[in-house]
């Protein structure tokens, strides 16, 4: 605050404190020499009277002895006007106590009730417009003290305003910056003078502004012009509108620089990438490896058992027929794993026939009924949107077949005009409601989560929820 702010409001502290202090609300102001001055006025007017009423008799017309004490009401007001009621009172009872032996010796019947009544509205002069004043004045301490309240408290909000760390604007109803800080002109690169007027869509781009005026949620807005290759980023954050005594409408935002938060984010999700990336490319591998070393052996084996089976002894019959069982059953298991790791058949006839295959081998090696229904005209998508729908009904299969306790599961993939939508419904055991990532991962389950990464990092549409009749939906939907 600064130090003639500070001393005014000292001053309108200490007089306001002093005029509403009890022991001074009646007491004359004897301190002051005008109030001296005023009372020798009143003494000057009853001295004047005195002479009046002594050569009364000689002078005419007789009414002329109400005149002196018609002039009392001069110092009374100019008492009330400065002193207030302390002043006016103590005046108007002075004049009144100068008049009485002018009232008793010279005066009688109708004359004296004349001098009475004049002294009378003398005093009841002084008590209305005393109070007044004081009234006035009163009121006047408490519009001056909220004053300097305002004062002060602008004082500090605009040393927040100012010295903020974050960059604070003021946005008018046109869109234009009415108020900025000094942090606002380093974000936006201009001078803290330039802001004031330029229209906010020309220094932060259409986006920012549209969210604005749309009230949108909070969400990370990259600014336009970055310098040296380096993107800036915010978080907007909207204030409630403010009304100003002008009728004018201005909306207070707080652009939180969060650009290395999301710079750091970015490279975290280009690492998760690229990590899926090489493992999807590591399983591809392991995949036809086992498809085309051992799984080719144990095929080689299986035939030259049903050779041995068709040219041995009887005897030794049963015992190939038992090995040749047992390599049919590891060859299928290689095939299941091979198929699990990277499934050839997404490569060689799409996501449709991959999703139809994995239902199939869900249904048969668990015993639940398992359909599979396409709808629109099937095409090719991006290798990566595919592997990603893949994935997600793989995994939300597993989760019906192994935790969920189902008879039912449905699997949907509908081809739209601009997006693919896959929907995965199982009549099991529902979550209600559906736990957050950092519960499932408290708690270990890191297939949903695993579910809804893979569709942020490809900026697909994820949804889990919760059946009303049991059960639970997994819906993904993509772009393509």
């Amino acid at each position: 605050m600064s130090a003639p702010l500070a001393d005014a409001r000292g001053r309108l502290a200490n007089a306001t404190r002093i005029s509403r202090d009890p022991s001074h609300a009646w007491f004359p102001p004897v301190s002051r020499r005008e109030f001296w001055a005023v009372q020798a006025l009143v003494l000057c007017i009853a001295g004047g009277h005195a002479f009046l009423e002594t050569i009364g008799h000689t002078v005419e017309p007789r009414a002329l002895y109400l005149l002196p004490a018609s002039l009392y009401f001069v110092p009374v007001v100019y008492a009330a006007l400065n002193f207030g009621l302390r002043g006016s009172l103590s005046t108007a009872l002075w004049s009144a106590a100068l008049t009485m032996p002018n009232i008793l010796l010279w005066h009688t019947g109708l004359e004296r009730l004349g001098e009475i009544w004049q002294t009378a509205i003398v005093v009841a002069v002084a008590v209305f417009v005393g109070q007044r004043v004081d009234h006035e004045r009163h009121a006047r301490e408490d519009a001056e003290r909220r004053e300097a309240d305002r004062r002060a408290s602008e004082v500090r909000f605009r040393g927040l305003f100012d010295n903020a760390a974050e960059a604070v604007l003021l946005v008018d109803g046109a869109g234009l910056i009415a108020e900025a800080n000094r942090a606002a002109a380093g974000l936006l690169r201009r001078p803290l003078e330039d802001l004031k007027g330029s229209p906010l869509a020309a220094l932060a781009g259409s986006d920012l502004t549209e969210r604005l005026q749309r009230r949108a949620p909070p969400a990370v807005v990259a600014l336009p012009g970055g310098s040296g290759g380096r993107q800036t980023w915010v978080e907007p954050i909207v204030c409630s509108p403010q009304v100003r005594p002008d009728g004018r409408v201005e909306l207070q935002v707080i652009l939180h620089d969060v650009t290395l938060q999301h710079q750091r984010q970015q490279d975290l999700e280009e690492y998760t990438r690229r990590v899926l990336a090489a493992r999807e490319e590591e399983q591809r591998r392991i995949g036809r490896e086992l498809h085309d070393g051992p799984l080719q052996s144990l095929v080689v084996v299986w035939r030259k058992l049903d050779e041995l089976e068709d040219a041995t002894e009887e005897w030794r019959r049963d015992a190939i027929a038992e090995a040749r069982d047992l390599t049919e059953a590891t060859a299928d298991e290689l095939r299941r794993i091979s198929r699990a790791l990277r499934p050839s058949v997404l490569d060689d006839l799409g996501l449709a026939t991959a999703l139809q295959s994995e239902a199939t081998a869900v249904g048969r090696r668990s015993g639940i009924e398992v359909t599979f229904d396409r709808r629109g005209r099937e095409r090719r998508l991006g290798p990566y949107a595919e592997l990603l729908l893949l994935r997600i009904a793989q995994e939300a299969l597993h989760n019906a077949e192994r935790h969920a306790a189902a008879t039912e599961i449905a699997v949907r993939l509908t081809y739209a005009a601009e997006r693919v939508r896959l929907l995965v419904r199982d009549n099991g055991r529902g979550l209600e409601p559906i736990p957050s990532a950092a519960e499932l991962l408290a708690q270990g389950k890191l297939g949903l989560v695993g579910m809804q990464e893979r569709a942020r990092l490809a900026g697909a549409d994820f949804r889990a929820r919760a059946l009303p009749d049991g059960g639970t939906s997994i819906e993904v939907t993509v772009r393509a």
